[in-house]
């Protein structure tokens, strides 16, 4: 007898240690939403690389000065501005809504680009125009990697 009672209070145990995880793993497939992804662009003296990217709604966007002035990354529709990146250092943004946003350097306006959100038909990141309006903002320097 007692050692039914083991057997049911360690079933019992068990059984509420793994539903909950099992509901969590089921749930993590059902979603149906990727994760969101960084998507890095290169700004180089005097262009961007890519100048035009693909992503989608919630992905973030991160430039980093990788040549030898300083540069801006500046959206055309005033919706964000790095403000002047040193070389080495970074700004992010995050897209939250579907559609097409033009930047530029505002020391440097012949470079230009283009982030696109939510119009890849491929559901692969591509590099094709645009990106658009609000988000989140970081700018930050760049660690130093050692080369």
């Amino acid at each position: 007898m007692r050692r039914l009672s083991y057997l049911v209070a360690l079933s019992f145990l068990a059984l509420l240690l793994f539903v909950p995880s099992a509901g969590a793993w089921q749930n993590q497939g059902t979603s149906g939403h990727s994760p969101p992804n960084v998507r890095s662009v290169a700004i180089e003296d005097f262009y961007f690389e890519p100048a035009d990217a693909a992503i989608q709604a919630g992905d973030t966007v991160t430039w980093t000065n990788e040549g030898a002035r300083p540069h801006t990354v500046s959206a055309d529709d005033g919706s964000f501005d790095s403000g002047t990146l040193q070389p080495g250092q970074s700004f992010s943004w995050t897209f939250e809504e579907s559609g097409t946003v033009t930047y530029h350097c505002d020391i440097h306006p012949s470079m230009r680009g283009s982030v696109s959100v939510g119009q890849s038909t491929t559901g692969q990141p591509s590099m094709m125009p645009g990106a658009p309006a609000g988000g989140r903002s970081t700018n930050m320097p760049r660690m130093n990697s050692g080369y």
